[in-house]
């Protein structure tokens, strides 16, 4: 396997070539990566709805000898995924290159970028644009301790277009009271990059539980919160840093906002230019001359 190729990147490139069992076990393993390839064959058949020799069978054609080497390969990733700011530092000290560090970082930042949006399922992106342009349906944002700052931007931009859009706080102990008005109407988006917040997870997993739909900002490892999410999008994260880069999600984000803005351009230009009156009225900036 090769360094840039996941095992979702596998399964996706091989999906052409599979037969109708091998794709709907490769379906069901996308749906859910990585919690849906944590068992042994037999539960993930079951799960798949097919047998154990289709697991095998997929499993060899994706390159591997057999399960175990396929799962000793996930459990590297999912060390990835776990990766602690030190870790990450050091894995990108051992293969430092001369070049000055501003343009080391620009172009992984880019390259990061362009597989983002390159990759998306435009279906997906469409669907959750057209679930948050639903003014009828109320929107809950909420981030881990570096996301947050995505979500916060999310939401500012997003209360200029619509209405009964809300930042939970970052406290775990203040979500309950928002679950108690939470139901099928309500909409929750969840920016999540490693290492994952087992709050936000059981936050998602008690919304799921009261019909909320949720939509998962992520990276290309997967939250867990993806078990209970309906629509994700996945941004690639990493850069010569002992931290993730949030750039392609926001890059995302600011795509979904002008998708949005499409949808309900005439109600969103009026909202706009109430919003610039007050503004002018509480002189908050500077005129342009």
């Amino acid at each position: 396997m090769t360094q840039f190729q996941t095992l979702e990147d596998k399964l996706r490139a091989a999906m052409s070539g599979m037969t109708r069992a091998e794709r709907q076990l490769a379906s069901h393993m996308l749906g859910n990566f990585p919690l849906s390839v944590l068992g042994s064959v037999s539960e993930i058949a079951q799960d798949a709805g097919v047998s154990a020799p289709t697991v095998v069978r997929l499993v060899r054609k994706l390159g591997f000898s057999g399960y175990p080497e396929f799962r000793m390969q996930l459990h590297e990733e999912m060390g990835e995924r776990l990766a602690s700011p030190i870790a990450k530092h050091e894995k990108w000290a051992d293969n430092s290159q001369p070049d000055h560090p501003l343009n080391r970082f620009a172009t992984s930042v880019i390259d990061n970028l362009n597989q983002t949006l390159s990759q998306q399922d435009l279906r997906v992106f469409d669907t959750v644009a057209g679930i948050l342009a639903d003014k009828s349906r109320p929107v809950h944002l909420m981030g881990g301790r570096l996301t947050r700052s995505v979500a916060e931007y999310f939401t500012t931009a997003l209360h200029v277009m619509r209405s009964d859009v809300t930042l939970l706080p970052s406290l775990p102990n203040t979500w309950p009271p928002a679950l108690l008005e939470m139901s099928e109407r309500d909409v929750l988006v969840i920016c999540d990059i490693r290492r994952y917040e087992p709050s936000i997870m059981q936050f998602a997993e008690l919304a799921h539980a009261q019909g909320v739909e949720i939509v998962l900002l992520t990276d290309r490892w997967i939250s867990p919160s993806a078990g209970v999410a309906q629509h994700i999008l996945t941004s690639h994260v990493e850069v010569p840093s002992a931290w993730d880069t949030i750039v392609p999600m926001v890059a995302l984000v600011e795509a979904l906002l002008s998708a949005i803005q499409e949808r309900n351009w005439q109600e969103t230009r009026e909202r706009l230019a109430r919003m610039e009156r007050f503004y002018e009225d509480m002189l908050l900036f500077k005129r342009m001359r």
